[in-house]
Parts: structure tokens; C-alpha cells; sequence
């Protein structure tokens, strides 16, 4: 009996885990590409303090602030989810990322 509560309690810490690592539920999932990526220092000793990135999905380009860089690459492809003024976007490594939304463009149609 006492196994089987230890391996339900490291179960349910494990999911508890990986529920909070999720995002909010209920979110759309897209696919969109990495289209820019720049370094913001904004301190008088040139210390980097955000990375800004240009996602662009289906419909729109979303220009977003993170306090550290993303595993991706310019033109590499990831998976996003938008709520309000926050964009979870999931890296190359598989960690899910909160960034900050600063701005939203209409997406331009390709020929």
C-alpha cells in the first residue's frame, strides 16, 4: 500500500508540474515562423536587457519582448498560442515561453 501512494504522489507532483509549465488553458495553437530578432540594451553600460523577436503566423506578425533569448533561430518555425497581451511560444527545445506582446501587424499577402 505505502508504494503504491508514493508512486501516485510523484505522479501527481509530475503533473501538477507539467500543468503549470502549460499556459493557460483553452489556447489556439498555431504554427508561424520567426521572423526577426534583436537584443535591447537599455542601461547606460550596454547590458542586454530583453531580446525582441518578430513572430509572424497565419494572419498576423506579432512583435514580442523576452528577458532572455528564445532556442530559435531567424526563418526556424514554432508553435504559438496568443492571450491578450501575451504570446506562449514553444522553442526549439521544447520549453513553452511567455513573452510580452508589443505589437500586432496585419500580415502582408505574399505573391
Amino acid at each position: 500500500m505505502p508504494r503504491s501512494r508514493i508512486t501516485a504522489g510523484v505522479i501527481l507532483v509530475t503533473l501538477t508540474l507539467f500543468t503549470l509549465g502549460a499556459g493557460p488553458k483553452g489556447l489556439v495553437w498555431q504554427s508561424g515562423r520567426i521572423v526577426s530578432m534583436k537584443e535591447d540594451a537599455l542601461d547606460r553600460d550596454g547590458d542586454v536587457t530583453s531580446y525582441v523577436y518578430g513572430v509572424r503566423g497565419k494572419d498576423r506578425t506579432y512583435v514580442v519582448a523576452v528577458s532572455t533569448p528564445l532556442k530559435a533561430y531567424i526563418h526556424s518555425t514554432v508553435k504559438f498560442a496568443v492571450d491578450k497581451t501575451t504570446l506562449y511560444i514553444q522553442d526549439l527545445d521544447d520549453k513553452l515561453r511567455k513573452a510580452c506582446i508589443i505589437e500586432q501587424l496585419e500580415a502582408t499577402p505574399r505573391h
